[in-house]
């Protein structure tokens, strides 16, 4: 005879993922042993994010988030894969896995309302697409936010899927699938979002009525934003592009020195053909550039860290001074974006120019086509 207990599953928190416990007050998944566990229980961290908006890190590697795509792909029918539009980067590994896996996959990118503005000239679904190394017409644009967005991913579900199948959502974290999956199913209303990345830990099925299918929110990729194991979610919150990113146009010559906050430094070493290099620069709306002399970058920073250059705060500051940094040059010629992870991007639309990147070492920048051009940047 089979025992009753073996086919419990764990009691989750519908806000997370996690499941419950009562050890641990300052763990993931905790409620009080006085809590009586209902359908709208949350566990402590979700309750202070949502009543008292403090939030919490909680460590989540991205081996295992891909050992729980794995383990949900021997259940599910296809995935939504999600992209953020201000930071679209191809993850190859789930690329691969999702190849093998064989089954119905959707492209999601959210958020790319906040870029549209800048493709005055058009292009910019195929920009990503090069970017992503994916065809054009193979993924939909959205805002999570928005109820048209929403309703016309819905409307691809059940128009792919048949009733009465399970979907998997993936990505790097704040990719908006949380957000996604709140707006299209009345039954996640109690799944918690966050602007600071990470706040999911653990699968949240969702069944949805209208849908007539189950969703799954799988906990995003972390290894896409460098900054999270060493931020304070304050900081971390800070980072997140917002509604409308920052925009600073401008030329450079040889020893002019931009700071995207406290974070990274990027150098201008040398101007080729000419003695200045034509630049703008793309970043979330508190991290605003500055521009300024290498001699005075460590002033800037020890003086003014959480104020004019709001990311990072004052105690991020000094765990940030103790870890190694290391300068990186990169040549970066016209129509090139320079990728500085989690902080946005320089582009070159004039010139060409030998830079030097100072950041903490786990830092690795990266240079790509350019996805706003210089036509784009001279409309707006």
């Amino acid at each position: 005879m089979k025992d009753p207990n073996a086919e419990k599953k764990p009691i989750v928190c519908p806000g997370c993922g996690v499941r419950f416990q009562q050890e641990d007050p300052e763990a993931p998944g905790f409620i009080p042993a006085t809590v009586e566990i209902g359908e709208s229980t949350v566990c402590r961290r979700c309750f202070r994010l949502v009543h008292y908006r403090q939030a919490t890190k909680a460590s989540l590697s991205d081996d295992h988030v891909l050992r729980m795509i794995k383990k949900e792909m021997e259940e599910s029918d296809g995935a939504i894969l999600f992209v953020d539009a201000f930071q679209p980067s191809p993850n190859p590994l789930v690329g691969n896995l999702l190849r093998e896996w064989g089954k119905p996959t959707l492209t999601v990118i959210n958020k790319y309302d906040m870029l549209s503005e800048w493709f005055r000239s058009g292009g910019g679904s195929r920009r990503l697409a090069d970017i992503l190394r994916i065809p054009k017409d193979s993924f939909l644009t959205m805002n999570a936010l928005d109820h048209a967005s929403v309703k016309k991913v819905t409307t691809w579900i059940s128009g792919r899927f048949p009733r009465g199948s399970r979907i998997m959502l993936i990505g790097p974290v704040n990719s908006g699938k949380t957000t996604f999956i709140r707006s299209a199913c009345s039954e996640a209303r109690l799944a918690s979002r966050s602007p600071m990345p990470g706040t999911t830990l653990g699968p949240i099925v969702v069944s949805s009525s209208r849908l007539g299918m189950t969703l799954v929110d799988i906990p995003g990729f972390r290894s896409e934003d460098p900054w999270i194991p060493v931020l304070c979610p304050e900081c971390l919150v800070d980072l997140q592009p917002g509604k409308r990113p920052n925009r600073l146009t401008t030329s450079l010559k040889a020893g002019d020195l931009l700071l995207f906050g406290g974070l990274v430094g990027v150098e201008v070493l040398d101007c080729f053909r000419n003695d200045r290099v034509g630049i703008a620069a793309f970043t979330p709306e508190k991290l605003v550039p500055h521009r300024t002399r290498p001699e005075r970058e460590e002033d800037l920073l020890d003086r003014h860290a959480g104020g004019l250059l709001t990311v990072p705060c004052p105690g991020c500051r000094r765990t940030l001074k103790e870890l190694p940094w290391t300068r990186t040059e990169i040549r970066l010629p016209k129509g090139q974006d320079l990728v500085l992870p989690g902080c946005g991007w320089l582009t070159v639309w004039q010139g060409e120019a030998l830079f030097s990147v100072h950041a903490p070492d786990f830092f690795r920048p990266s240079t790509r086509n350019a996805l706003i051009r210089g036509d784009d940047v001279h409309e707006c």
